[in-house]
């Protein structure tokens, strides 16, 4: 009778366990029979398909480049520094993001925190992702690891848990509480910050939650900040990582990526400059990834796509933009708004040696066009900017085509580093410090904690400056002698009498002076003395 009560304790306590497991595993994870796998993966395919007939938005704009159908719901293709899109598909339609949430926790903790920071796992960190899913394991409270390592870990193995002590440790240090919801406030305000208008963060690592959803293009945007870190594209990038979990471990760790676009993967693309991948089963396969060629930076986002076809999406896309798209400079370009009137004031050749116009467009500005395109077929707009003695900016030119934004420069003001000289004693010294921007300095007072009144700098070309005083100095001389002209030689009657008079006069003059010179010669007084000789007078 013991043997049977035992064996029925035995045998409830493993029904309980397997309940708990099977409520702890998503539903894409439980195990279903044969035929239901076929079936779920066939209905999955149909999805696919059904999504490549899905309309591209851009394919309906006028003379630009057709994009390709692919089976992801939702798609973008953006050029990372102009955010000009280039391919779109369902854009803002709202998805979950998966574990591509990653890079906007990765983004933060670079721009808010140096890599030799220590980062603490928390007890909430390490037990409030699911045991099943992809975490690095091996940590318990209090452990810590640096953030470096910690990004590694989050980009290449994708680990909830160590996502989630990133973001607390961000949270703290920035004067919140060491929280995923307080992170997560910032994961939603540095969105809104970038122009995101369709997305909503509650977590650092993308697990499924009906409040955490982005789009194609929020996501697009955290990407081309993302990816304009160095830094983040070399771990978006490491197929593999090793590391000592602990200081005192006689082992490494190694971790590994599942991305097939990495190097010497499947799907290996030579140009691509970081990746993250992302999977639940609410959102199916995501991924946001980044290439570059000939100069020109592309972000790919595909949402709602199956494997392996979400790599292959993304490489046609990157495709599409590279083959069809072009970078066109503004500054070789433009001539509608260049300052030839301010030519007499470059500074070629001045006084202090620089040779930077006072206003230009800013350098390594270019517009993206479809290769069937020329720079004169875009429209442009010119705005006005307020002003400020914080930027140099004056002017903003915005270009378009076919109503699609293309790109845009600013027209900036140079401020040079020319020092400010004082001359009375009552006033302040100052010593230039230089500033972030190139070509700019900043006078900082020693004596006085009020900011220096602002300074009109006029910048002046000595050689030209010679040559218009030259040139100044002729026409004086020109118009004296014209004047002189005028006065010796009037055709007027009054003019004429005046001239017959002075002629006169000077032959008066002259007469007296033939007279006086023949009065001398025949005054006796004045006669040579005779001399006699032998032979006659002399």
């Amino acid at each position: 009778m013991r043997h049977i009560k035992h064996f029925i304790n035995r045998l409830l306590g493993a029904s309980a366990l397997v309940s708990v497991l099977a409520l702890s595993l998503p539903v894409s994870d439980i195990i279903l029979p044969a035929a239901a796998v076929s079936y779920a993966a066939e209905d999955y395919m149909e999805q696919m398909e059904q999504h490549k007939a899905l309309p591209v938005q851009t394919n309906a704009i006028e003379n630009w480049p057709q994009g390709p159908a692919i089976g992801a719901k939702s798609a973008i293709l953006m050029e990372m520094n102009t955010h000009t899109i280039l391919y779109a598909k369902n854009i803002h339609e709202k998805n979950y993001p998966a574990s591509t949430t990653k890079i906007l926790t990765c983004l933060l903790a670079m721009q808010n925190c140096t890599m030799d920071e220590t980062i603490t796992f928390s007890h909430d960190s390490i037990y409030d992702v699911p045991v099943d899913g992809s975490r690095l394991g091996g940590v318990d409270t209090g452990d810590t690891m640096p953030m470096e390592q910690a990004l590694y870990c989050v980009l290449v193995l994708s680990a909830n848990e160590v996502a989630s002590a990133v973001g607390e440790h961000v949270a703290e240090k920035l004067g919140k509480e060491k929280t995923v919801e307080a992170f997560a406030e910032l994961m939603n305000e540095k969105v809104a910050s970038l122009g995101g208008t369709d997305s909503h963060f509650t977590n650092c690592n993308g697990l499924f939650d009906e409040d955490h959803y982005t789009s194609a293009y929020d996501l697009a945007l955290v990407g081309c900040e993302f990816f304009k870190n160095e830094q983040l594209c070399k771990m978006s990038s490491t197929p593999s990582y090793h590391f000592r979990l602990k200081p005192d471990d006689e082992d490494d760790v190694w971790i590994a990526s599942k991305n097939q676009l990495y190097k010497g993967k499947p799907y290996e693309y030579q140009y691509l400059l970081g990746s993250k991948t992302g999977f639940v089963s609410q959102s199916r396969q995501t991924l946001v990834s980044a290439a570059e060629k000939n100069g020109m930076k592309l972000v790919c986002v595909v949402f709602m796509d199956e494997t392996p076809y979400q790599f292959e999406d993304t490489i046609t896309l990157f495709q599409y933009g590279f083959e069809n798209f072009q970078r066109v400079s503004i500054r070789d370009h433009e001539t509608k708004y260049n300052i030839d009137t301010m030519d007499f004031f470059d500074t070629e050749n001045d006084l202090f040696g620089d040779s930077t116009p006072l206003i230009s467009i800013e350098n390594d500005t270019y517009v993206i066009l479809p290769n069937t395109a020329d720079f004169s077929d875009t429209v442009s707009t010119l705005t006005y900017a307020e002003q400020s003695p914080d930027t140099n900016v004056i002017a903003t030119i915005n270009y378009t085509y076919s109503d699609v934004p293309v790109g845009g420069c600013n027209l900036v003001f140079y401020k040079s580093s020319v020092p400010a000289f004082h001359f009375s004693s009552d006033e302040p010294s100052y010593e230039l410090i230089p500033d972030n921007s190139e070509g700019e300095m900043i006078a900082s007072s020693e004596l006085s904690t009020e900011p220096p009144e602002e300074m009109n700098v006029i910048y002046i070309d000595i050689q030209k400056v010679i040559i218009g005083i030259i040139i100044a100095a002729v026409v004086i001389v020109l118009i004296l002698f014209i004047i002189s002209v005028i006065n010796n030689y009037s055709f007027s009657p009054r003019g004429q009498s005046s001239k017959r008079r002075r002629s006169r006069r000077r032959e008066m003059r002259a007469a007296r002076r033939e007279a006086r010179r023949r009065a001398r010669w025949h005054n006796p007084s004045r006669r040579l003395p005779i001399w006699f000789n032998r032979k006659g007078r002399h």
